[in-house]
């Protein structure tokens, strides 16, 4: 990425990564489009970035909604808003056996994790290839480098974020689109809240084995200026992302299961 200000739209940017993301371009003069659910929180982080000179646009989107990303890109092109760099952090996790959990949510799980990021690849990626410039970095998880009990639906959308971010890379290359996927392991931030798991788990989740958001965020910062295919933040998060590729899956899914069972 070159030096040039560019226009940044964020997805899931009111708290965790997606904040520190904000709060890095925003440094860097770029002007942001910030995306999330909740307006007062949207809000809140315009007030903290105000007296700095780069504009910050809110659009309150629930993204997890049929027909919601077909909308936010609507609504850039109905404002005239280029987006130069798309962030898609947005998402949410599950935690617990599969059977159990309500379905309506998985699938709107399903909905933010996958299919928005997707559609907002194919439109926002669209323009971009057309310009023939762009960056797009797509979140996914060290949890998507196996299968992962328990965690099964939610380890399955990562799954398809790294997969889907690794092959559209090799799609827009020679546009001069740079597609990134950045896989973090366990971060301080109120995903495992969120997720059903709780805050004060054991073992490779527990809080003193999570890295600060504003970690991830810079090291996704740093893959996608690089051009860097797939980044996994942390030594020790990469040597438990990899250390199943050669085993064989069934023996991959045993050890996960251990491990989940001590969470």
């Amino acid at each position: 990425m070159t030096a040039q200000v560019h226009t940044v739209l964020i997805t899931g940017a009111t708290s965790g990564i997606g904040l520190e993301f904000a709060r890095i371009y925003h440094g860097q003069g770029c002007p942001l489009i910030l995306v999330g659910r909740d307006l007062d929180r949207l809000d809140r982080v315009r007030v903290e970035l105000t007296g700095r000179p780069a504009e910050v646009i809110l659009l309150r989107t629930d993204l997890s909604r049929p027909g919601a990303a077909e909308s936010l890109y609507e609504e850039c092109g109905r404002r005239d808003l280029g987006v130069d760099v798309l962030i898609n952090n947005a998402g949410v996790g599950m935690y617990g056996s599969h059977p159990d959990l309500p379905l309506d949510r998985v699938a709107g799980m399903i909905a933010l994790n996958v299919t928005a990021p997707t559609v907002l690849c194919a439109l926002f990626g669209r323009d971009m290839r057309q310009r023939r410039s762009g960056w797009i970095l797509n979140v996914a998880s060290t949890a998507g480098y196996q299968p992962f009990p328990d965690w099964a639906a939610y380890g399955a959308t990562k799954s398809y974020m790294l997969n889907f971010s690794e092959a559209l890379a090799m799609e827009l290359e020679d546009y001069g689109v740079v597609v990134s996927c950045l896989s973090p392991g366990p971060t301080e931030s109120a995903f495992f809240d969120r997720s059903g798991l709780g805050n004060g788990t054991n073992g490779l989740m527990a809080p003193q084995n999570r890295m600060s958001a504003r970690e991830v965020a810079l090291r996704g910062v740093r893959a996608l200026a690089k051009g860097e295919l797939s980044v996994i933040p942390g030594l020790k998060n990469n040597v438990l992302a990899h250390s199943g590729r050669l085993a064989p899956r069934k023996v991959v899914a045993r050890v996960s299961k251990a491990v989940s069972k001590r969470l």
